[in-house]
């Protein structure tokens, strides 16, 4: 039998339907801790995403997820995977000049500041990438939900613009 929540994926899997905050699934599968003192985590009943800073001690009141099936972790992509973002940003890249700079970036010690720091001095190809990397991050968790038997309705909080 199903669960409520769920209907019969194509292997026969239940999938569970979710109502999730699209960005902020983005931000923790993009948030790498090199030092694994923090996790972020997904609601299977609810949808809510949890931060979890590993040092902070967790209140009371608040349910520990490690230790509940009703929470799943989110691991962080893979660095790989964010470099070959940047990678498919510079090959896209109109201003040639601006993409051999951010190549270079890319080919130096702690290439992802360096690519930070060169998109810095031009601030439309930086809102450029900002989409960019939108994009990207929005299809990874996509994939991920699919990953994962879940099929998303996404709430989307998006900031406006900035003038």
């Amino acid at each position: 039998m199903n669960p409520p929540d769920g209907h019969e994926g194509d292997g026969g899997t239940a999938l569970r339907a979710l109502v999730i905050d699209l960005d902020e699934l983005c931000w923790a599968l993009n948030s790498r801790d090199p030092l694994g003192q923090s996790s972020h985590w997904l609601n299977l009943e609810s949808g809510e995403l949890l931060f979890v800073a590993e040092s902070d001690t967790l209140d009371e009141a608040i349910e520990d997820p490690r230790d509940d099936e009703r929470w799943l972790r989110i691991e962080a992509v893979e660095s790989s995977d964010a470099f070959r973002i940047m990678e498919d940003f510079v090959d896209q890249c109109d201003d040639l000049r601006l993409g051999r700079a951010l190549a270079q970036a890319l080919q130096q010690r702690k290439p992802f500041r360096r690519f930070k720091d060169t998109l810095a001095e031009h601030p439309a190809q930086r809102e450029a990438w900002f989409a960019f990397e939108g994009q990207a991050m929005e299809a990874i968790a996509r994939r991920w939900c699919e990953d994962h038997g879940i099929t998303p309705t996404w709430v989307i909080h998006r900031l406006p613009p900035s003038s």
